[in-house]
């Protein structure tokens, strides 16, 4: 099979979310080692990222074009044109590593779909910046629907409201779940041990709240929960690896030092933190699939998480699954695992299992079964 994959590499370099699904995918396709895979890929980006990110990216083979991928990305929208065929020819798939649009003569196209979360009446926050991305998924969407040969999504969740919203997808889509990263599977390392040390939290208790604070993540209920919580359990901090929204940022720091907000960790500190955490807390609102859920399971950490989205699909009987939007529920799980040994060591013997049917190996070999379907 020759499949020429569009990856908007900005996301692959410190990658989280759906960058981290990008980078996972065209890796382990890359492992199987039964096609010829090109990537299509922004020149300037290609330049800038692979030397940051080294092995094995420094290795595939690049097409590149010249404009931004903005710029591109609107000119294939709106003309499309130049078709994936310009660059190769005897292409016999191309496919999107995430939501993007890449004309064809040709080959047949497949299109990774993360959520519907602009589509929701209140997966996101309702502010200038939502009604301008909105828009532009709207146009994409639409594009897509009437142009792509398959779809590709991570839960199914997600493929039940892309359905819900773009009838006419229903046949096309996918689903195959996401993985956990190898790093997960293995125990802490010396560099995690440091990445503790520096966040200060190597020899304190704590709970790890992954994602970061946001509307999407629920930061409201986190914020409003964790003061409670920490008047029962005063020895405790809150770390907080990830993005953080400004106006979030100001209401923890007004909230104390027990709050301690990472920013970006590297994959050993991140493992290291879902090693050293009594529970890791995942309250998000919306989810298209939620890998921290299993990233933390995989290393042995129980969960509290929101019934909400994905999250009961991708989390299954190994966390404590509450009311999103109930914050006084959030306390009471953390505590109940906070004091009761037998419940917690219980989901943490579930979640270990779980945790291994999510591998990104398994992915990439289901997903090109899928591809195996276009070529």
């Amino acid at each position: 099979m020759k499949l020429l994959a569009y990856v908007h590499l900005r996301r692959i370099y410190n990658a989280t979310g759906a960058g981290r699904v990008v980078r996972n995918i065209i890796e382990q396709l890359h492992l199987l080692g039964r096609d010829d895979i090109r990537l299509l890929v922004d020149r300037a980006d290609r330049q800038d990222v692979i030397p940051k990110v080294g092995k094995p990216w420094s290795d595939y083979r690049y097409l590149d074009f010249r404009l931004d991928t903005s710029w591109q990305q609107a000119m294939w929208i709106a003309t499309d044109r130049p078709r994936a065929e310009h660059w190769w020819p005897e292409a016999d798939i191309v496919y999107c590593t995430s939501e993007s649009y890449v004309p064809t003569r040709r080959a047949k196209s497949i299109v990774t779909l993360h959520d519907a979360s602009y589509f929701e009446p209140s997966a996101l926050p309702r502010n200038a910046g939502f009604a301008r991305q909105k828009a532009k998924w709207q146009v994409l969407y639409r594009k897509l629907e009437r142009n792509a040969d398959m779809f590709h999504t991570v839960s199914d969740f997600s493929a039940q409201r892309i359905a819900h919203f773009y009838p006419a997808m229903r046949d096309r889509l996918r689903v195959v779940h996401n993985g956990v990263t190898e790093r997960f599977f293995q125990p802490p390392n010396a560099a995690g041990e440091a990445g503790l040390a520096r966040l200060g939290v190597n020899d304190k208790p704590f709970i790890l709240l992954s994602g970061g604070l946001s509307y999407r993540k629920n930061a409201e209920v986190a914020l409003a929960a964790w003061p409670r919580l920490r008047s029962m359990h005063p020895d405790l901090t809150l770390v907080v690896p990830g993005h953080c929204e400004p106006g979030y940022i100001e209401q923890a720091r007004a909230i104390g030092a027990s709050i301690i907000l990472a920013g970006y960790v590297d994959d050993d500190t991140l493992c290291s933190l879902y090693h050293a955490a009594r529970l890791v807390w995942f309250p998000s609102l919306y989810e298209g699939f939620g890998i921290p859920v299993i990233e933390a399971m995989i290393c042995g950490t129980a969960v509290v998480a929101s019934a909400a989205s994905s999250i009961p699909e991708v989390a299954g009987d190994a966390a404590l699954l509450v009311d999103p939007v109930r914050a006084e529920q959030h306390v009471e799980a953390l505590d109940e695992l906070l004091t009761n040994d037998s419940t917690r060591t219980e989901l943490v013997t579930r979640g270990l299992a779980r945790g291994q049917r999510f591998t990104w190996a398994a992915a990439a070999a289901t997903l090109r079964g899928h591809l195996t379907e276009l070529a």
